[in-house]
């Protein structure tokens, strides 16, 4: 999926003069980590040594990071209607593999919408339903120590889509989101009618929240897994809270093209729990896979498909300085047969 939306959107929101805005906010922020690195070292797993990265994934120096330049408008229209825009840019302080991309941005979001009493429709580059609806329940998600891309969850909780049309809506605080990726061409090849679909729904009941998502991406042959009419996921999730407590859980039922072979479906679980104290909070995060997975389903760069159930073990500490400002303190594991361990420290400011 082409990331040309992107430019598009950029110089659309840019430039608009502000006085035809009614709100244009600029936010941002930067997050480094020192990691100590450990483990096998062979296979993919990072070399044993001391980086200093933002976000971390198996196998990746950098991944899934915080860092981040975001531009968003809004325009109040009349008759409850608001038009939305905006670009989020992800800002890496770090290198890639390879040392390339030092300091780099890339893309994220980037789309245009309308909203009213009904909902909002977004078109553009977004997050999937299947993703946003559970990925912030992890504590340390942008960080090394997070469960996506180290095993704990699977790699359709990672990046974005872009050519895509979405829903978004609340009903009495249940909220429902839909997506579909429209038609593309390339190169001569075109997905005409090859439609990835996505949708969630997450409602509160009591102290508890009730997460259901889906993602179908059986009919985008350029996928390239195993069997490209199993490339599906259904996820099931609960997060409890009460007081200075939180707990979260969920399921990911994962369709056979993600298996090593392309004829075994397979699970992925992840379970979180935190305790706050004032400004401190403790986490800890387990999740397993089942290794009839593929490296790409999980997000783990290793060159060696998991042998073993993949296990991912993590417990970590959050200091809030501010609203603005935290440090934090954690050791992850990841263990697909493959062993790869992180002790992080790292300091978040953001704008």
């Amino acid at each position: 999926m082409k990331k040309s939306v992107i430019a598009a959107a950029v110089a659309a929101v840019l430039a608009v003069p502000v006085v035809a805005m009614a709100d244009v906010t600029v936010s941002g922020g930067l997050q480094a980590e020192l990691r100590s690195v450990g483990g096998d070292g062979t296979n993919g797993a990072l070399p044993t040594g001391l980086y200093a990265t933002d976000g971390g994934q198996a196998g990746n120096q950098n991944g899934g990071n915080w860092g981040f330049l975001k531009f968003s408008a809004s325009e109040d229209l009349g008759n409850g209607l608001k038009a939305l825009a905006m670009w989020d840019g992800a800002v890496n302080i770090g290198a890639a593999n390879g040392g390339t991309n030092n300091g780099g941005m890339t893309g994220r979001d980037a789309y245009v919408g309308l909203a009213g009493g009904w909902g909002a429709v977004l078109a553009g580059t977004l997050s999937s339903p299947y993703k946003s609806s559970t990925v912030g329940w992890d504590p340390f998600v942008t960080t090394s120590l997070q469960a996506r891309g180290n095993g704990g969850m699977s790699a359709l909780q990672n990046g974005y889509v872009d050519n895509a049309l979405a829903y978004a809506g609340n009903f009495s605080g249940v909220k429902v989101v839909a997506a579909m990726v429209l038609d593309e061409a390339a190169n001569g090849t075109s997905t005409s009618g090859k439609n990835s679909l996505s949708f969630s729904v997450n409602a509160p009941i009591g102290p508890v929240e009730l997460a259901v998502a889906y993602v179908d991406l059986s009919k985008n042959a350029a996928l390239g897994f195993a069997n490209v009419s199993d490339v599906n996921a259904t996820k099931v999730g609960l997060k409890w809270t009460s007081g200075a407590i939180t707990v979260a859980g969920q399921v990911e039922m994962m369709g056979k093209a993600f298996s090593q072979t392309g004829t075994d479906s397979a699970n992925v679980m992840y379970l979180t729990g935190s305790y706050a104290m004032g400004n401190n909070t403790v986490s800890i995060g387990y999740g397993t896979a089942d290794k009839k997975l593929s490296n790409a389903a999980l997000g783990l760069s290793f060159t060696q498909e998991p042998s073993k159930n993949v296990t991912y073990t993590m417990i970590g500490l959050n200091h809030a300085f501010s609203k603005t400002t935290s440090t934090f303190v954690g050791y992850r594991n990841t263990d697909s047969g493959v062993k790869e361990s992180s002790l992080s420290v790292g300091l978040r400011v953001g704008f």
